[in-house]
Formats: structure tokens, C-alpha cells, sequence
């Protein structure tokens, strides 16, 4: 379980409310984009102003790569990856949009992620009677520096979760190489596909899962 900045920091992150939901577009790329082509067009695309994720690659291999956006619930999206051409000629295979309403949307007040973790999975029943509240355990400490927790929950159906960790770290590549903090290497034998990247022009090196 993360833990946050300083004590006392954790608010409620208004960018994502009941009337917005959580959209994810996963798809896989000819070629890894180790020139940020690809991630240079999700940035442009991206609407989200506060704390824009940006293109993540899996672990497993960095072809395969997704996109998290905030979406009005109600609204057509319309302003996607898949609408733009010059990405489309990167991408190989589109896997189906995937919609999440939002359960828990925390940040620390003041941070900005530099660096982000995300796992998504189709399995598990979700318990819609347990309080959002009853996710926290401890006390934040000022141990590892998480600066934002999303966790959805897929419409349509009851199984599945969706968890994205966003870090603000001094060095954001170095983080993205540190696999210390999450147990990453668990994601293709547990059935959950783990996703990272950092923000800005820093490629990270990338080892074998």
C-alpha cells in the first residue's frame, strides 16, 4: 500500500467527480517507441490540465502501451488517441476502449506526478458495500513520495479494477527503473496487465520483466 507525502496532505481530486469517468485505450505499436513519437501525440490529445498521464508501456513489452483519460460520463468522447491518423500509423493493434467509474481519487496537495504506475485487470468481484475510506490502511508517513491514487471500477460489469499511482520523484526515470516499490514482475502470471512511464523527454531504460 502507498503511502503519501506528509501527514495530513491527502484531498479529494475534484478534477474527476461523479460526472466523469476514467476511459482507457490500450493498443499495441509496430515498434517500441523508444523516439517518443507516440507519446508526443497522447500529450497533445490529452485534456486533462492538472495531472496529464502520460503514454505508458507495459513491463512486459514496451510495444504494448495505454492511455488514461478523464472523461465527462455523459459527454461523446470524441477527443481520443484513435482519432488521430498520424498515430494510427504507429499502432499495429487497437484493443476495445474500456470505461471506469472512479472509486477512490486521491492526490497530494501540491504535488504533481512525475512518474506513474498503472494496473488493470479483469478479474475479482468488486464489493460495492465496502466504504472508499476502508481502502486506506496506516497512516500516510512520509515514505514514498505518492503524490496521486485512481482507482476505478469498470461499468457494465462487476469484475475487474483498474489502479493508477502517480509519483512525484526528483528523478522520474530513475523511479520507473526501480522496481522495488510495487511488485511488478507478478503482473502477466496474476493475470494483471502493469503499465509505467514518466513525464517529459526522459526514455527510461527498460529490463526485462
Amino acid at each position: 500500500m502507498p503511502v503519501f507525502l506528509t501527514p495530513g496532505t491527502i484531498e479529494d481530486m475534484t478534477a474527476v467527480g461523479g460526472s466523469e469517468v476514467l476511459v482507457l485505450d490500450e493498443f499495441r505499436l509496430h515498434t517500441a517507441d523508444t523516439v517518443g513519437a507516440a507519446a508526443r501525440i497522447v500529450s497533445g490529445v490529452s485534456n486533462d490540465k492538472r495531472d496529464p498521464v502520460p503514454l505508458l508501456s507495459s513491463i512486459d513489452d514496451p510495444r504494448d502501451v495505454a492511455v488514461l483519460r478523464t472523461v465527462a460520463a455523459e459527454a461523446p468522447d470524441t477527443e481520443g488517441p484513435r482519432r488521430d491518423p498520424t498515430l494510427d500509423r504507429l499502432v499495429a493493434t487497437w484493443q476495445p476502449v474500456r470505461r471506469y467509474r472512479p472509486r477512490i481519487a486521491e492526490r497530494a496537495r501540491g504535488a504533481v506526478s512525475s512518474s506513474f504506475r498503472l494496473a488493470v485487470t479483469e478479474s475479482g468481484i468488486n464489493d460495492e458495500q465496502v466504504s472508499p475510506s476502508s481502502a486506506w490502511v496506516g497512516e500516510p508517513s512520509a515514505g514514498e513520495p505518492v503524490a496521486l491514487l485512481l482507482i476505478g471500477v469498470p461499468e457494465g460489469t462487476h469484475a475487474g479494477l483498474l489502479v493508477l499511482v502517480g509519483r512525484n520523484d526528483p528523478d522520474p526515470a530513475a523511479s520507473v527503473r526501480d522496481r522495488t516499490s510495487w511488485p511488478l514482475p507478478l503482473s502477466r502470471a496474476l493475470g494483471v496487465r502493469v503499465y509505467e512511464g514518466c513525464q517529459g523527454p526522459v526514455a527510461p531504460e527498460r529490463t526485462g520483466a
